[in-house]
């Protein structure tokens, strides 16, 4: 092999030693991920070891810079239940009178035009009464609403309880960019110091 070969080759195997051992670092943060012996030494991944601690402080980020129980509340406060309760009172209300043979007394002409306004009023009165018992506990469901939910607690929990390859998952999709990125650096810094060296190779020969 050619001398100008050689100072090729090392920043070349450089690169390679250094992504290798950057991807060799990430696997390791999660695994292995149940806790093993060696030798007399306990080994397992950073991450599995310290999954409550990770679940919880992502948990803490997202309640305070995405999303809490005031914010859900709020949404709770301001909407709207009119469609949804008219609606509803409606399915029931007419699934109701259908059933009772309301759809043969439509047919006898006067009673059924009385039918059909006792439906309305029936459906009106429901409606307006609902809603007002709604509107009055509304509030009182807001407070316990955020007393009760604690958006923290919740996702550190449902975090902390995922299979842990799903967890790794978890966390490798919310990093993916940097890990790769991680791993071009480990190449890019094994290359320069490959060059480093085939200078010196170089120069002192």
């Amino acid at each position: 092999m050619g001398i100008e070969y050689k100072y090729l080759l090392l920043p070349i195997v450089g690169a390679v030693i250094g992504w290798l051992t950057n991807f060799v670092a990430i696997k390791l943060l999660f695994r292995p991920h149940k806790e093993i012996s060696f030798a007399g030494v306990k080994l397992q991944g950073l991450i599995p070891m310290r999954r409550a601690e990770i679940a919880k402080s992502i948990a803490i980020t997202i309640e305070q810079e995405l999303l809490n129980s005031e914010d859900l509340a709020q949404v709770l406060d301001t909407l709207d239940w009119k469609d949804e309760v008219e609606r509803t009172v409606e399915e029931v209300v007419e699934h109701r009178f259908g059933k009772a043979g309301g759809k043969g007394i439509k047919k006898i002409p006067v009673i059924g035009l009385l039918s059909e306004n006792l439906v309305y009023h029936v459906k009106y009165l429901l409606t307006k009464e609902i809603l007002k018992q709604i509107e009055k506990k509304k509030s009182g469901l807001v407070a316990r609403f955020k007393d009760t939910i604690n958006v923290e607690t919740l996702l550190a929990e449902r975090i902390d309880n995922l299979d842990i390859k799903k967890f790794e998952e978890l966390l490798t999709k919310l990093i993916s960019k940097e890990l790769r990125h991680i791993e071009y650096l480990g190449a890019a810094m094994g290359f320069l110091i490959g060059t480093f060296q085939g200078a010196i190779f170089h120069f002192v020969s």
